[in-house]
């Protein structure tokens, strides 16, 4: 039975030997490939020719950290005369060449979000502006056209053809390949959006104070089903649950006054409690001007909020009689360039810069019909503006200079 204290030596030398037949070691199976070698003398005597190699185990390629840009665009409002303006000789309606100038914005963003102030339907083919708004499917092919990703349509007038005009609109925006928000088609579906942009996961919630009483026509059971109108409560539920399944979350909000150039205390306080819930941004919309936006640290991450970006695309024009509702102020609007990044070691998602870029209606006549371009300003001496009509770039810097006094950029 001695003999077998015998077999472990011989076992051992058995591996040895098997495993170095050239005197140079094998990768285990952990390194079969290994990316890269060194070698390392078998003695101290350097004149000794033999060597071995040491293998380096591989090196995994992590990503340390993602970017991605969003953009967000103001409020979209479908008057008479915008209306009209897209409709064809042959009859059918093409609002794309409205958004010719800003399609590069859109289309650069990794995303892009427009808000679109009331319903578009096919099957009732009455459109109409103030005071209940249905559009051609048209202005959502335009949407889709330029660049953008998802369409808030959460807000006062998403319901001026009652439920059928609501799931209709939603449904045609779905159609054109774009997200929808704001607006929902039953209890099932969630109260958000999670978009994954380049690896970061960008949570989206909407509400809006009211739909001009037209919301007092439902049952309560359907206002909680197919609307999402402010609430404390509510919200704080909301961004809570949706907290643990976002990197950063964005809340855009349909509140304020109209025609008002500043945020209401109530406004303030609200803002407030979103970022204590957990909210990252809030983008509102609805008084039809620009508000002021605000950049604020919490614990140590940077929050921004813009209280109203305001028009995108009207008939809100001042013109040569300019009154409260139609002025310079209504013609101003606004894109967001956010800058957002994460760094995968720590998890934590940053904001990295906001830029401000106002837009401007432009309203021309063509054959007699009004027709509508949206400029974007991106500063004075912009390269766009260089070959434009001199009385038209006075505009332009007028609306840039009366946007970028309540807005600041970051850093």
């Amino acid at each position: 039975m001695k003999i077998l204290r015998f077999i472990p030596f011989i076992i051992i030398i058995s591996i040895l030997c098997s495993g170095c037949p050239d005197g140079k070691s094998v990768s285990s199976t952990a390194n079969a490939i290994p990316r890269e070698a060194e070698e390392i003398p078998l003695h101290n005597n350097p004149s000794d020719s033999k060597s071995i190699l040491k293998e380096t185990p591989p090196t995994p390629i992590v990503e340390k950290k993602a970017s991605a840009s969003i953009l967000s665009a103001g409020d979209v409002i479908m008057h008479d005369a915008v209306i009209q303006s897209g409709k064809t000789e042959s009859g059918i309606y093409d609002y794309t060449g409205i958004f010719e100038f800003v399609k590069p914005y859109a289309e650069k963003a990794d995303y892009s979000i427009i808000s679109y102030e009331g319903v578009c339907m096919d099957s009732d083919k009455n459109y109409t502006g103030y005071p209940l708004f249905n559009a051609p499917p048209a202005i959502i092919s335009a949407f889709s056209y330029a660049g953008f990703d998802m369409v808030n349509n959460g807000n006062n007038h998403c319901l001026d053809r009652a439920l059928d005009g609501l799931f209709e609109t939603r449904s045609i925006i779905k159609q054109k390949n774009l997200q929808v928000i704001g607006t929902f088609q039953d209890a099932a579906e969630p109260r958000y959006k999670i978009q994954d942009i380049n690896g970061i996961k960008v949570g989206f919630l909407s509400y809006t104070y009211g739909c001009n009483m037209n919301e007092n026509r439902l049952t309560e059971e359907e206002r909680s089903t197919h609307l999402s109108l402010i609430d404390r409560d509510k919200i704080e539920t909301e961004i809570k649950t949706l907290k643990p399944k976002a990197d950063i979350i964005i809340v855009l909000i349909h509140w304020g006054v109209e025609y008002r150039r500043n945020a209401t205390d109530e406004q303030k306080k609200l803002a407030e409690n979103i970022f204590s819930w957990g909210a990252d941004i809030i983008l509102g919309s609805h008084p039809h001007v620009v508000e002021p936006s605000e950049t604020i640290e919490i614990d140590g991450d940077i929050k921004y909020l813009i209280y109203s970006m305001g028009n995108f695309l009207s008939n809100q024009i001042g013109g040569n009689n300019p009154n409260p509702r139609n002025n310079d102020l209504t013609e101003d609007g606004m894109m967001i360039d956010i800058q957002i990044e994460k760094d995968f070691q720590t998890g934590k998602t940053s904001i990295v810069s906001v830029k401000h870029i106002p837009t401007w209606v432009y309203r021309y006549t063509e054959n007699g019909i009004y027709k509508y371009k949206i400029y974007p300003v991106p500063s004075l001496d912009h390269e766009s503006l260089k070959d434009l009509d001199e009385a038209l770039v006075e505009k332009l810097k007028n609306s840039y200079s009366r946007t970028m006094e309540l807005v600041k950029d970051y850093p």
